[in-house]
This record gives C-alpha cells, sequence and structure tokens, in this order.
C-alpha cells in the first residue's frame, strides 16, 4: 500500500514521499568486519577452517531473512493512502488520512481523523485493509463488485437506486427498459436485505480499474484522482461516458467529487452517489442523533423519519431508519442539504453536505442494532422501474452528447457541544444561505 503524504516544509512548497520499507544494512556490515579481522588475524580466536565456516553460518543466516510481505491489491492496483499532519495540539477534531482503492472504482476503504479524547479514529464500518483484500475477490459474492457497498464507500454510476425487470433463467441478469432501450444488468445481492428481490444494485463503477492516478499537493492536505474510461459499462449500459472520481483531504473537510461526461453522439441517462457506512464511534448507537434536512416534495418521507428534521435531530434509540429524501433544502447557515450524525458519548459530530446543485436526493439507511449509518446523497435518484422520483428535475436525468454531471459532496467535523453552545448564544440576525 502507498502512502502519500506532505512532506515538511524547507522552501515554502510541498512535496510528497513515497514511504517504503528501509533497507538494514547492519548484518551486511557485521559479515564485512567479521571478514576483515579474519584477513588481518588469520589465528585470532579460532582454529583452522573454522573462520570460513563462520562466515558462511553469518552469510546463509543474512540470506534467510525473509522478504516484508508484498501489499495486498484491489483490482489488479494497490491501495493509495492519502496523509496530512495533524495541525493543533489536540483540541479539535481533524481528518488525518482516507485510503481509495483506484483498481475497485476508487472506493474509499478508510477515513480516519483524530479526535479529541480518543486520538485517531476510523470513522468507517470496515474491516482492516488485508480483510478487503480478501473480500474483494470479483468472483463468487464479489462478482459483481458487491464487497464495495459493505467494504466501504462505493461510488455508485451510471445508476444509484436498485432497479428492476425480468430475471433470467440462471437469475444471473436482469432485462431492463431504460428510457425506452432494453438493456441487461447483473443481479447484486442487497448484503443488508439477503432475502429482497432479485435486483441490479450499486451501479456498474465498482469492478473498474485505471491507469496511475494523479495526486496533487495541497496546503493542507493532499488529492487524490482516477479517470475510467467507462464506455458502455461491458455493454451494460445504453451510451458512452468517462467518469472521473476525486478524493481531497484537509484538516476540517474531505470533498468528493463525481464528473460523468457523455463521450458518445446520443444522451445517456446518467445518476452519480455513493454508499458509505459511517460508524457511531462510541458503540452506543441508541444515543446517536440523526438530523435530516427538510423536504420540498410532499409524500416521500417515511412515518420512520418523524422528528429526525428538528434543529438538534433525534436519537436513533432502537429504532430502524430508512427513508429516501427527494429534493432536500438546506436549512440556515448550511451550503447544501445536510445530514448531521451525532455521538454524545464522546461529543463528536460528522456533517454530510450535498454541496452541487445536482444532488436532488439523500438516502439514509440506519438498520436496528447496527453500530453503522450510510448517508447516500445521490444525483438524479430513480425508482425501481428507471423513473426519475424528482418530477421536477426529470429532465436532468438525460446527459446530452458532451455534458457533463458533477457530483460533489463534503463530509466535516464539529464538536456537538460546542455548536449547542453557539446556537443558544446566536444572534437573531438571519443570512440567507449561500450555495454553489
Amino acid at each position: 500500500m502507498s502512502e502519500i503524504f506532505p512532506a515538511p516544509r524547507s522552501t515554502g512548497s510541498q512535496v510528497f514521499r513515497l514511504q517504503t520499507p528501509r533497507r538494514n544494512g547492519l548484518r551486511h556490515g557485521l559479515i564485512a568486519l567479521t571478514l576483515s579481522s579474519w584477513l588481518l588475524f588469520p589465528g585470532l580466536g579460532c582454529k583452522r577452517g573454522e573462520g570460513a565456516a563462520a562466515l558462511k553460518r553469518l552469510a546463509s543466516t543474512d540470506d534467510s531473512v525473509p522478504a516484508p510481505p508484498a501489499p495486498p491489491k484491489f483490482g489488479g492496483q494497490e491501495a493509495l493512502t492519502l496523509k496530512r499532519l495533524q495541525t493543533y495540539s489536540g483540541e479539535v477534531p481533524e481528518f488525518t488520512a482516507i485510503t481509495v482503492l483506484p483498481g475497485r472504482g476508487m472506493d474509499i476503504a478508510s477515513i480516519k481523523a483524530y479526535l479529541p479524547g480518543r486520538g485517531e479514529t476510523e470513522l468507517l464500518n470496515v474491516p482492516p485493509l488485508s480483510q478487503i483484500a480478501a473480500l474483494m475477490t470479483g468472483t463468487g459474492a464479489d462478482s459483481h463488485g458487491e464487497a464495495n457497498a459493505t467494504a466501504g464507500a462505493a461510488f455508485l454510476v451510471p445508476f444509484v437506486n436498485p432497479l428492476a425487470g425480468s430475471v433470467s433463467a440462471d437469475g444471473k441478469n436482469l432485462a431492463v427498459n431504460v428510457h425506452g432501450k432494453s438493456i441487461s444488468l447483473p443481479v447484486a445481492i442487497d448484503p443488508d436485505h439477503p432475502a429482497a428481490p432479485p435486483m441490479a444494485r450499486f451501479g456498474l463503477l465498482s469492478l473498474m480499474s485505471t491507469s496511475i492516478p494523479q495526486i496533487n499537493t495541497m496546503p493542507d492536505g493532499s488529492e487524490g484522482r482516477a479517470t475510467y474510461e467507462t464506455g458502455n459499462f461491458g455493454g451494460h449500459w445504453p451510451g458512452k461516458l468517462e467518469v472521473t472520481v476525486s478524493t481531497l483531504l484537509s484538516g476540517r473537510a474531505i470533498d468528493l467529487l463525481i464528473s460523468s461526461t457523455n463521450t458518445g453522439s446520443e444522451p445517456v441517462p446518467v445518476s452519480a452517489g455513493w454508499y458509505p457506512r459511517f460508524a457511531i464511534p462510541s458503540g452506543n448507537r441508541a444515543q446517536a442523533t440523526v438530523r435530516l434536512p427538510k423536504t420540498s416534495t410532499a409524500g416521500n418521507l417515511s412515518s420512520s423519519s418523524d422528528g429526525f428534521n428538528a434543529r438538534q435531530g433525534k436519537a436513533l434509540g432502537t429504532q430502524e431508519l430508512d427513508v429516501t429524501l427527494v429534493n432536500p433544502k438546506p436549512s440556515l447557515f448550511d451550503n447544501g442539504p445536510t445530514v448531521e450524525l451525532r455521538d454524545p458519548a464522546i461529543d463528536y459530530g460528522l456533517r454530510v453536505v450535498g454541496m452541487s446543485a445536482s444532488i436532488n436526493g439523500i438516502r439514509v439507511l440506519a438498520p436496528s442494532g447496527k453500530n453503522w449509518i450510510v448517508v447516500s446523497a445521490v444525483a438524479n435518484p430513480n425508482d425501481s422501474s428507471g423513473k426519475p422520483l424528482d418530477a421536477e428535475n426529470a429532465n436532468d436525468l438525460m446527459l446530452a452528447p458532451g455534458k457533463t454531471l458533477q457530483w460533489r459532496v463534503r463530509m466535516e467535523l464539529f464538536i456537538p457541544s460546542t455548536q449547542v453552545k453557539a446556537a443558544n448564544d446566536a444572534s437573531t440576525f438571519d443570512p440567507v444561505p449561500a450555495r454553489p
């Protein structure tokens, strides 16, 4: 696994160093010292022939030193970790690292942050990287990249919501009508609902690989970017696309960007999103609270979401939450529709913000008994038949030749107790929220 991190500043600019294990020359030095001693003093402390035998034993021992294990690969490529040094002295939360998998559609395998009182903490509900490699085999239960949805935060293109259709005789494919064109999509099992009907899920990007990703230096972190020449996704999607995924790491925020460009000659339907399983770091789900944005579209909120759009949100308790918000709206001071997760037990807060105007849907899934929550911001959500859920922006689903759909989400850290104090001390002035 390659680790990329800003080097200490010496000339006002930053460069990256690629960390590799250091070669230990101590044993070779001992051999050289022993050899020179025997050459100078052949009779010192040993009988005839013993010096050569001892040297042979040392050389043999040196050759038997095992080589370090090769780093795991995902889709034929190593994981890429972007790191930054902690800036503050420990009184505020900071993002410190993000690990992406260029060989698996830039799936995010890890997000780490320094949390006051806890140190560096994993923010995703994911297994260790070695276990992720064992899951991402591209065969069996991972034949269509399903492991990306359970072992990280998968980017979803060209469709996000599950699609239904006529199941093939062998049960492996679906005949789906997408805007008047019949296509065949692979059936993917829902890991959270194994008994759910067979459907196409999690897009088609998860098994895609790319060339060496680009690394860009930033003042407070770094950016990793990869471009995928997806074409028609192996015949599974009408039209041709080029998809670029970017992850930008800084201390207080992580920005994620998906750019889907129509490189064909006909309009193509495109949705974009992701599927992160955010951890509840304390492990105490009952006291964790969620705040959902309000929506301008009536009838898309389930009864399970009652109370979650209050100013301070609502505690999860033992309740299961599974809701899709259509055309969500930003609250005051928000840069876009925002979902907040608070873990009062450790005074931890995570904010997920839809930064681009293309994001017109958010799915939130928090199964009862699980210490994780999915916050999936979506551009152009659809129902199981492919019909857009957002009737106001239905035309945005079709991307014209040469045009690009931009999807952008930001994660921000905050301290809930400080936020409550600021809200109690706030003035009565209400500025108009701005959204890029």
